[in-house]
């Protein structure tokens, strides 16, 4: 009832009928009153739109009450819109509102508040295989031949101890298409085929004796942190795509307009990742960036729905979502990049919803958002006060703010940026929180610990030039990856202490540790008897004993079928171990004990982590070397 209130009081703008047009055309929408044909994208000589007494009025109640647009010959028709998702509870998200923006919708926010999260559930409410009305099929493909339709398998990592049914519950209000209806419906998490997945229940739009627990028909393209996967590393071959060829110059346009370049050739890619690029002649797909292959695939998902209104007759607009939309991309191209999203969103009835880290983007989308409030809405989700909460439409700097990745100021008066630090996993990013504890350092940083990558994927990205990666950040990696960069020249990578990776590494640290040891009474009452149970596993699958254990020697001597990194992430993600790990400062931090037992490996580190981050601040940010003495470390006494 909110929805269709809300719309009719407002009298929802006229939905636009017109013929379709190349990709890239400009099409804005006209409003009651003032239907000039230059409102609709048409020029001077074209004729206007015909406004005539409406014949009915809608369910909805969304059209003009004084008539409804013709343009061309031809009634305008609703197009689905998701309006508002209500997340009562899942995983960190609980009383959770999150409202959508008609066009380009933004949601940025700390390291695992749920960003993510909401661009899987958005993706889980629709499918695009039967029109529940006319009754009919739709088999409809994109260019590259994929569905419309996301897996939450592709977007979801289910958790067989915390993802359990009734973890998930979502209130969803939309605007269907197909029924000209405001909806309503809710996604919880329920058991089918024997593993929990998110289901559509309660559809609204489902009426006599036909299934509620059923998705509303939509097409959706998610864009997930999978399309980043290292070129390298691909099952890579080249496609025709059929309806590529016939674009061409769409995509090349296109592409060019996004990056600033002079592309005059593009090529199709197929294997682990469908994808195309535009690229010179003197270049070929083989030779692109990340950024080059992140805007291709951006823009193949464009020219998808555009190929989907010129084929389906019955076509309502679609959803595209994207994972870290900014992802390998310049500031000007992240610009370039809203105001074509903005352009094809009017053009071909699209709603997108994008996660972002970027300044620049977020900025210009709230800027745009202070302009056309219904059109644009920044979303971010700040877990300062405690639960994950909704602040919609802050400013950068207010969103700056509160998670300290604006200019710092120093008490000198100077001011410095804050370069990101990546980490391959969790484990190496709580580690590294102890090194740095009370460092002066440490407030000109960034940790990004739930972005987390392959080691294989960072020297990627690096040998791929990723500016981001090969010279505006440091790349801290586990023990083991000291002799592969040898003699590689990776300036922005930064080996943490140690000779194991970190789960490794703390295990053999509390195995040495004999039970009368300080660090065992503790409040928690994480006793020496405790760690054992957690670390079980470990202990019997590698034949553990004895009061001081070499576990890469174990290692070394094992011949089991268990994969030894699995286990021990078992290990460290054993709820009693994990709530000593959560402990931050308190001295029964494990890493906090094996800092304060290796001052020698520990002041190694920090001055060598205080070497690349000054190089990141004099060649990444162009920083002063006057400047970088305030980038300090106070080493341990040994």
């Amino acid at each position: 009832m909110w929805l269709e209130q809300r719309l009719a009081a407002k009298r929802q703008k006229l939905w636009q009928a017109d013929a379709p047009r190349p990709l890239g055309a400009d099409r804005r929408l006209g409003c009651p009153g003032r239907l000039e044909g230059s409102a609709l994208g048409l020029g001077s000589g074209s004729a206007a739109p015909r406004i005539r007494p409406a014949r009915q009025r809608t369910a909805m109640g969304v059209l003009p009450l004084d008539g409804e647009l013709v343009h061309r010959g031809r009634t305008a028709m609703p197009k689905t819109q998701l309006k508002r998702l209500v997340i009562e509870k899942f995983r960190a998200l609980n009383n959770v509102e999150v409202e959508f923006g008609d066009y380009v919708t933004v949601v940025c926010g700390k390291n695992g508040t749920s960003k993510s999260s909401i661009l899987g559930i958005a993706a889980q409410i629709f499918s695009f295989e039967k029109d529940y009305v006319q009754g009919g099929a739709l088999s409809y493909r994109q260019v590259a031949g994929g569905t419309f339709k996301s897996k939450y398998s592709e977007h979801f990592r289910i958790s067989d101890k915390f993802d359990v049914p009734g973890s998930m519950m979502v209130s969803i209000e939309l605007l269907d298409g197909y029924t000209g209806k405001a909806a309503t419906a809710k996604l919880e998490l329920m058991s089918r085929g024997g593993s929990p997945r998110p289901v559509v229940r309660n559809n609204s739009t489902a009426t006599g004796n036909s299934n509620t627990s059923r998705n509303f028909t939509h097409p959706v393209i998610h864009l997930s942190l999978r399309r980043l996967f290292p070129i390298a590393d691909r099952d890579y071959k080249v496609i025709d795509f059929e309806y590529l060829g016939q674009h061409k110059q769409e995509f090349i346009g296109l592409t060019n307009e996004l990056l600033n370049r002079n592309a005059s050739l593009v090529t199709g890619t197929g294997g682990t990742i469908s994808s195309a690029v535009a690229h010179g002649a003197n270049y070929d797909q083989e030779s692109v960036s990340a950024g080059e292959d992140n805007a291709g695939q951006i823009v193949l998902a464009l020219m998808s729905f555009r190929k989907l209104k010129d084929e389906y007759a019955g076509y309502k607009g679609g959803l595209l979502l994207i994972d870290e939309a900014d992802a390998g991309l310049f500031p000007t191209a992240q610009v370039n990049l809203l105001k074509i999203l903005d352009r094809e969103c009017r053009a071909l009835d699209l709603q997108v919803v994008m996660t972002s880290h970027s300044p620049i983007l977020i900025e210009h989308a709230f800027e745009q958002s202070q302009k056309f409030r219904r059109n644009y809405k920044t979303i971010y989700l700040s877990n300062t006060f405690g639960d994950v909460q909704v602040m919609q439409d802050w400013s950068w700097p207010q969103i700056s703010a509160d998670i300290n990745t604006r200019t710092v100021a120093a008490p000198s008066g100077v001011s410095l940026p804050t370069p990101h630090i990546y980490f391959e996993d969790r484990e190496a990013a709580d580690f590294f929180a102890a090194l740095v504890s009370r460092q002066p350092i440490k407030k000109f940083v960034k940790p990004m610990p739930d972005v987390t990558l392959g080691s294989s994927n960072y020297f990627h990205l690096i040998q791929k030039r990723v500016p981001e990666f090969s010279e505006r950040s440091v790349i801290c990696l586990d023990a083991d990856q000291a002799s592969k960069i040898a003699g590689k020249g990776f300036k922005t990578v930064c080996i943490l202490p140690g000779d194991l990776p970190p789960d490794q590494l703390i295990f053999q640290h509390l195995w040495n540790l004999p039970a009368g040891d300080p660090f065992w009474r503790n409040e928690l009452q994480f006793t020496r008897d405790v760690f054992t149970r957690s670390a079980a596993e470990v202990i019997r699958e590698f034949a553990m004993d004895g009061s001081h254990g070499d576990v890469r020697a174990q290692l070394a001597a094992y011949t089991g079928a268990q994969v030894p990194r699995e286990v021990f992430k078992r290990f460290y993600k054993d709820p009693d171990f994990a709530s000593l790990v959560a402990a931050g400062s308190k001295a029964y931090n494990p890493w906090n004990h094996w800092v304060a037992s290796n001052a020698e490996a520990v002041n190694d580190f920090l001055s060598r982590f205080k070497t690349s981050v000054h190089r990141v601040m004099r060649d990444g940010f162009a920083v002063d070397a006057a400047k970088l003495a305030l980038l300090d470390v106070k080493l341990k006494k040994a």
